[in-house]
């Protein structure tokens, strides 16, 4: 995941997707939320992106009982 940060792209869902399920395969509900607050960090001016992203992680955030930022109001800190 690290590699996955460094670069300076915001991954496609599909990656995000693969990355939340070994989160939960390993029961590490913090970094899975790290991996949303990445993307919206890395999403940076384009307000479209991270929207797009959760729109389309949202199935699979709601089968693996992943909360995001926002629901958690880790994005007011």
């Amino acid at each position: 995941m690290n590699t996955l940060v460094g670069y300076d792209l915001v991954p496609e869902p599909k990656i995000l997707d693969a990355a939340l399920r070994a989160c939960r395969r390993l029961n590490d509900f913090a970094s899975a939320v790290r991996i949303l607050e990445v993307v919206k960090d890395k999403a940076g001016p384009h307000k479209e992106i991270y929207p797009y992203v959760i729109q389309e992680l949202r199935p699979t955030l709601n089968e693996l009982g992943i909360s995001t930022p926002e629901e958690l109001g880790l994005d007011k800190v």
